[in-house]
């Protein structure tokens, strides 16, 4: 098939009206019962059909003994049954109209079976029925409510569409996410990719109106050459953060075990990937972090920084990162200064860049920044609130509504009022980290993606 054929079916397959499972379960330790469960948890709003040859009924739905048995077309099939039993499954999901199939089950190439994963990809040619997986965790397309993966069930919407390799991987952007009232636009594991694979998603999400910002966990590539030339088409669109495992030799037999795919040469491969526009991170916190600040912060005009912060130790620690990701904090001219000094400032405040105002209120900050940003003293302005700020949610809405800079706060501690303030940050769309440090990641990846786009 080609690109748009391809999208058109993933387009089918994300926002199905109905869906079949086959391997529903009444175990509840068993991926068809937790797969069940996430379906109708997700709130899905079309028919739902478990598949089992016991029948009977499963968490209010009828369950059919078989697939024929079903009395509509469907539009997806998931299935988690053993492997030796996919193929005709495969093929009596075409004849019931499913445009595509979700392949939860392993034991195909991975398990030392590629001729079991040859037939299915035999049956998806010949058949018409795009097959997603086998031996994945699962899809979750919220602007669907779409959860066929067995773990976990993420309703919080947002920004993020997460293509990942790995079901843990998956489960863990897409948590960080939810928990911190981000939210996701979808999740996909990639497992073996006998059908769909990495590009498909890419170009797919890329075109999405739902995602802002994709982001990426990589083991191996189907198609190097065609990944490149599908991440050169979506760097222009939108963001792109990706993390490609398997660094060293250790890592990329752990990759080739895990998954049965190819490794690439990783320094070429990141190089190339940078050269396209996107945002290649080395770990996994990082690969978060970013995409975390294209995904939230405004389009930076430069590479300035200025960090405002309660204490002295948060603008150190901001200052020690801004290096190493690009940017750069500039001294403030002696009539910035003056001209700070008229706001009226606490007395032991320290006006340099990074700036310690010795203080918790959050008047003090905002009429420090409002007098800053006068003189376009930064390109982004970095709030640190190292302690609980009163009225501190409502300054950052407010400073991000008047100022000329881009805007991100670093709220850390541990404690149940900074968790709030992050979650409540988050949902009116302030970007928001738990350190300066991963602020200033966030900062550098939303600064070289403006970079990026205004050397084109």
């Amino acid at each position: 098939m080609n690109i748009s054929q391809t999208r058109h079916s993933l387009d089918c397959i994300f926002n199905a009206r109905s869906v079949a499972l086959i391997g529903a379960s009444d175990d509840q330790k068993k991926f068809g019962f937790m797969t069940l469960r996430s379906l109708i948890t997700a709130g899905f709003k079309g028919p739902i059909y478990p598949v089992n040859p016991k029948g009977g009924e499963l968490m209010g739905l009828k369950v059919y003994p078989t697939l024929k048995e079903i009395p509509s077309s469907i539009d997806l099939a998931v299935i988690i049954i053993p492997a030796k039993f996919v193929p005709e499954t495969l093929c009596d999901a075409a004849e019931k109209g499913a445009k595509g199939a979700v392949v939860l089950s392993g034991g195909f190439r991975e398990a030392g079976r590629p001729d079991l994963e040859n037939e299915i990809i035999k049956i998806s040619q010949q058949k018409g029925i795009r097959i997603l997986g086998p031996n994945i965790q699962g899809i979750n397309y919220l602007p669907n409510n779409l959860c066929a993966m067995f773990f976990p069930v993420i309703k919080t919407k947002g920004p993020l569409a997460i293509i990942s390799q790995s079901g843990t991987v998956t489960a863990a952007l897409s948590e960080w996410a939810a928990d911190e009232g981000l939210g996701i636009s979808a999740a996909v594991n990639l497992g073996n990719q006998a059908d769909l694979c990495e590009s498909d998603y890419l170009d797919f999400f890329a075109s999405d109106p739902n995602t802002r910002t994709i982001v990426m966990y990589l083991e191996g590539l189907k198609n190097a050459r065609r990944f490149l030339q599908v991440l050169e088409s979506a760097c222009r669109i939108k963001p792109v953060a990706l993390l490609k495992a398997g660094r060293t030799a250790t890592g990329q037999r752990s990759a080739a075990s895990h998954t049965g795919s190819l490794a690439s040469n990783y320094g070429v491969f990141s190089g190339v990937c940078r050269q396209l526009g996107a945002c290649v991170a080395g770990d996994l916190e990082t690969l978060y972090d970013a995409a975390k600040g294209l995904a939230t912060i405004r389009t930076p005009g430069g590479n300035r920084i200025l960090s405002i912060s309660s204490s002295g130790g948060a603008g150190t620690l901001a200052a020690d990162q801004a290096e190493d990701h690009g940017l750069v904090m500039p001294p403030l001219p002696d009539h910035v200064v003056a001209a700070v000094k008229k706001a009226g400032p606490p007395p032991l405040a320290t006006l340099s860049n990074p700036l310690d105002l010795v203080s918790i209120v959050a008047e003090d900050f905002r009429k420090v920044v409002l007098a800053l940003d006068q003189f376009d003293a930064a390109d982004t302005i970095l709030l640190n609130f190292g302690d609980p700020i009163a009225g501190g949610v409502e300054l950052a809405q407010e400073l991000a509504g008047k100022i000329r800079a881009s805007l991100a706060v670093a709220y850390f501690g541990g404690g149940d009022e900074e968790k709030k303030g992050r979650i409540a940050l988050h949902q009116i769309g302030i970007p928001v980290f738990p350190t300066p440090e991963r602020a200033v990641r966030g900062i550098g990846a939303a600064t070289g993606a403006a970079e990026f786009l205004r050397r084109r």
